[in-house]
């Protein structure tokens, strides 16, 4: 198994308990350890044989900016549900960085989901 990174993408997001973080976005940043074969890819050199890590950073950043929810524990998972979506993902592990959480410190979780049955890709 071969291993993919994404460091510090940054997002726009309503997340938080306190009134003025449901009304203002707030900068997050997401590093991602995704653990997907690259052989196909080292050897096709075609981007069907891979993630598409522009795509999946787009559609990360999108969501994050959808909706709002108290809690970044909940945001980040739902942000890796969605590198998931792609079959070849055997695992991803994801740290989240809430800057200006608490004056004079760096607040983020990680967390790590692993591919299962009951993971699915959104319906089109």
């Amino acid at each position: 198994m071969d291993t993919m990174y994404v460091s510090r993408l940054p997002l726009l997001s309503l997340v938080g308990v306190y009134l003025h973080e449901k009304e203002n976005p707030q900068p997050l940043y997401l590093d991602l350890v995704i653990k997907i074969s690259l052989s196909d890819a080292a050897e096709s050199d075609d981007l069907e044989d891979t993630l598409d890590y522009g795509a999946l950073c787009h559609d990360i950043q999108a969501a994050a900016a959808r909706e709002h929810c108290n809690l970044i524990e909940k945001r980040l998972t739902d942000l890796l549900e969605i590198v998931l979506w792609d079959d070849r993902v055997a695992e991803v592990t994801g740290r989240l960085y809430k800057p200006g959480a608490v004056p004079g410190a760096e607040i983020s979780i990680e967390r790590t989901l692993k591919r299962s049955a009951s993971i699915a890709s959104p319906s089109v």
